[in-house]
């Protein structure tokens, strides 16, 4: 799985991940993870000024968990998902 992959090194996970890996644990690009940096809706820490971003892997599990939740919430005030449906035909 990606994020076996990109969090562990030597079995231990890594306590701060690049864009890189946090983009490879959560499954993302990098630009995904830039864009919800800069709208503030993933907590990163900005490493010499702003030159470079490092990510916690519970604070990325959190942004993926909020995603989750805004899903699921979309899909139950339309009456559940549409997959599998043709809307156009109902």
């Amino acid at each position: 799985m990606a994020r076996e992959r990109a969090g562990l090194r030597g079995g231990a996970m890594k306590t701060w991940f690049t864009v890189a890996e946090g983009a490879a644990y959560a499954g993302v690009s990098r630009d995904t993870i830039y864009t919800a940096c800069e709208r503030g809706e993933l907590r990163h820490a900005r490493i010499g000024g702003r030159r470079a971003i490092r990510l916690k892997p519970d604070w990325i599990d959190a942004w993926l968990e909020q995603h989750a939740r805004g899903t699921i919430a979309r899909a139950n005030a339309r009456g559940g998902s549409d997959h599998g449906t043709d809307r156009a035909n109902a």
